[in-house]
């Protein structure tokens, strides 16, 4: 399902300059509409960097050297793991470019590159890296602004949002979708979490409050040994838990944003053409994905007792009944 949805349908916006600012947010994941090819070159030297190899890794390359070679690139691809030994020995050949599939990757990449540009994807958000040094990103995670939109879509009844974090970047992702939330006539309520054993207190409060809990990266809050207590909590007390991607849907949130790894790769391409015509890392903005993936559990809706809107339900790119 793509990002760029029917914005003529009627939405519940205040004023003309609120509905302008949130869509502008959403705009700004909009794909190019030019597909325009460049002459052939010489074959470009890539390195790619990266940790266990997963579906999404998969199609994310699949994208990405199908887009190069329809540029006439047609890119020379060295696949090494994410140990230091396998870096230093593929960069003792000359390269032109690192891509680098996870944060694993990208902090051993950006230690080894010797002078060669680096592009992060695979990673949930930007890193701290200083601009001067900083690389390429095309992050996983979409705008907060984004995921507002689609659940008051996905579940136009809600109107308490509840979300635990522990992070100041979360922090502030939270104000954004606070804002968003505001402009849908939608609550979030935050608790801010300093300790994974205060989880299980803090779910017990948002499922007495919350008409939904809202999934975010956070390395403290969702990790494999609290999720199995979040999922309870959600399914226990019929309170709709959204989920980080289509893995969550299958173990029991009720829906999640995914990503469209194939063409996650093409956008990847598009930057690395970019570094290779002579642009620099740094002048290149953080990147989302373009393309939006609805995953729905029928299953989780249903001990709820919620129905998704038809159109919701009919385009979803994967439903568990």
């Amino acid at each position: 399902m793509d990002v760029r949805f029917d914005f003529r349908q009627r939405m519940p916006f205040s004023s003309k300059r609120q509905w302008c600012a949130l869509l502008g947010a959403v705009l700004l994941l909009a794909p190019p509409n030019a597909q325009a090819t460049t002459p052939a070159r010489h074959a470009a030297q890539i390195i790619v960097v990266q940790g266990a190899e997963s579906e999404a890794s998969r199609e994310l390359l699949a994208g990405f050297t199908h887009r190069l070679a329809r540029v006439g690139r047609s890119p020379e691809v060295t696949i090494v793991p994410a140990d230091k030994p396998s870096i230093e020995k593929a960069l003792g050949a000359p390269a032109h470019l690192i891509l680098a599939l996870g944060s694993q990757a990208t902090e051993l990449a950006m230690g080894s590159r010797r002078g060669v540009p680096v592009i992060s994807t695979m990673v949930a958000r930007e890193s701290s890296w200083p601009q001067t040094n900083a690389p390429a990103t095309v992050v996983l995670e979409f705008t907060p602004e984004v995921e507002m939109l689609w659940m008051h879509r996905i579940l136009p009844g809600v109107r308490r949002v509840g979300v635990m974090f522990s992070s100041e970047d979360n922090a502030r992702l939270i104000e954004r979708a606070r804002q968003a939330a505001d402009i849908l006539g939608m609550e979030i309520i935050a608790r801010r979490i300093t300790d994974p054993r205060a989880i299980p207190s803090t779910l017990s409060s948002l499922t007495g409050s919350a008409d939904v809990l809202w999934g975010i990266a956070d390395d403290v809050v969702l990790t494999p040994e609290t999720a199995k207590a979040v999922l309870l909590a959600s399914l226990r007390n019929r309170v709709p838990f959204v989920g980080l991607s289509t893995s969550w849907v299958r173990s029991g949130a009720v829906y999640a944003l995914d990503r469209d790894y194939r063409d996650l790769g093409e956008q990847v391409a598009d930057v690395a053409v970019r570094i290779l015509d002579g642009a620099s890392t740094q002048s290149i903005r953080v990147q989302r994905p373009r393309l939006v993936r609805v995953a729905l559990s029928e299953r989780s809706a249903n001990l709820m007792k919620l129905k998704f809107p038809a159109e919701i339900s009919r385009n979803a790119a994967e439903v568990i009944r």
